[in-house]
């Protein structure tokens, strides 16, 4: 399974969040984190590195919108 950060917009209309969202091996999403994106670690570099992986995915890849069946918000 495949993941990437992608902008949520949520489907009750409760704004959006950035999500890790994962696929399937044919690149269909199927679920996404509960949670909007946190980054810690253990040195200031590991949370530097992850807010830079999520803006790269995040510029380079549509808004997913959230299937209502998955709406728990």
């Amino acid at each position: 399974m495949s993941w990437n950060y992608r902008i949520v917009k949520y489907a009750n209309g409760s704004g959006f969040g950035l999500h890790e969202v994962h696929y399937n091996p044919n690149g269909k999403e199927t679920s996404m984190t509960k949670e909007p994106a946190a980054f810690v670690g253990d040195t200031a570099e590991e949370v530097r590195s992850g807010v830079m992986m999520a803006k790269a995915d995040a510029s380079k890849r549509p808004v997913f919108d959230e299937p209502a069946e998955w709406s728990s918000r």
